[in-house]
């Protein structure tokens, strides 16, 4: 036997589905037909129908894929799912998600260092600064941020001269907290000192010392401080429904690899389904990924659930207030069309 054809005629291992099993039982037999019509000169005929007679899941190679994600947040936690459930495996992707700043995320999106961002509000807001980038699919449709505030303060005006932590400045967090301010007739940059602390568990930190009044902050960490007496103020996706987390990419993967964003989509989109139908499954993975007792990741998850998207795409609401607190924070002229920041062709297919 050529060794060529012998590479092929190995048995299939036990993981494979029945129609490789099925696939690989024609191949034996159509195996001796090429090797008798190799003598008539027809081989190659032969082993190109042999090969048309695998499923693709068996011949087809599986492409690697980064996403940057600012945190480990509830707000994308269906796309964790998605990997944990095998569904990106299945659309033939294996998907890393790395840890990193938004601002860091942005360069090492245009760079090509990772293909993907789940920071919507900082891709955003550089698309209409007119960087080559578009969101293709939102997983969280509205935030997912609390205010929370030490006791004695029980409503947005009495932060006018206190302390606002937030994770970084550029992140959702800092430019929800201004908006939350500005619709309470409040000066961010006057009449609040915003100070950025890192991650949600620094935040939290910052509130049991007293080093901060207020903070905005993402679940499960609103859930924690409730538990120790924390005030919640308001919920930040009841005043401003504003798409939150999904998939950011650049013009140039969606010009170049279609493809890869549409089995991403697709994917993720299960994913979400998964995760809104399967509440007791969901929650495990939440205490086993997030590292919380159960009644954290439940009170977490029912926070949650409600603000993730079944469609992939963010209500046009939404968008609309998205687009006007991009106007006043870049101090534009007028609103921006918001085809400059979206893309919704992947996620309508």
């Amino acid at each position: 036997m050529p060794a060529r054809l012998s590479t092929f005629a190995a048995k299939p291992s036990a993981g494979f589905s029945c129609q490789f099993r099925c696939a690989s039982d024609i191949f034996y037999g159509a195996q001796e037909v090429a090797i008798k019509n190799m003598q008539h000169g027809t081989f190659l005929l032969s082993l190109l129908l042999l090969l048309s007679l695998f499923p693709k899941s068996a011949v087809a190679q599986t492409t690697k894929v980064h996403v940057s994600a600012p945190s480990r947040s509830l707000t994308w936690f269906p796309a964790h799912l998605t990997r944990e459930k095998g569904f990106y495996r299945t659309e033939g992707l294996e998907v890393d998600f790395i840890l990193m700043k938004p601002q860091l995320a942005l360069q090492a999106l245009i760079s090509g260092d990772v293909g993907y961002t789940t920071a919507l509000g900082s891709t955003l807001r550089a698309a209409i600064r007119g960087l080559p980038l578009r969101v293709v699919m939102t997983i969280a449709d509205k935030p997912l941020f609390a205010l929370m505030a030490r006791p004695g303060i029980n409503s947005v005006e009495e932060l006018k001269g206190k302390l606002l932590g937030i994770s970084s400045f550029g992140a959702s967090s800092d430019t929800l907290g201004r908006a939350v301010l500005r619709r309470y007739k409040l000066d961010p940059n006057r009449d609040v000192k915003i100070i950025a602390l890192g991650g949600g568990t620094n935040r939290v930190a910052a509130m049991k010392t007293r080093a901060i009044d207020a903070a905005l902050i993402e679940a499960p960490y609103n859930v924690m401080l409730e538990r120790d007496g924390f005030h919640k103020i308001l919920f930040v996706g009841d005043l401003i429904p504003s798409p939150l987390a999904g998939f950011g990419t650049t013009l140039e993967k969606i010009r170049k690899q279609p493809d890869e964003i549409q089995r991403l989509v697709r994917a993720t989109l299960k994913g979400i389904q998964y995760a809104k139908n399967n509440k007791q499954e969901s929650v495990k993975a939440i205490i086993k990924w997030a590292d919380m007792d159960e009644p954290l990741a439940e009170g977490s998850y029912d926070m949650a659930v409600s603000g993730w998207s079944s469609s992939g795409a963010a209500n046009p609401q939404g968008i609309q207030v998205a687009m006007e607190e991009i106007k006043i924070e870049q101090k534009l002229e007028m609103v921006p069309d918001s085809s400059r920041a979206f893309d919704w062709s992947f996620v309508q297919k």
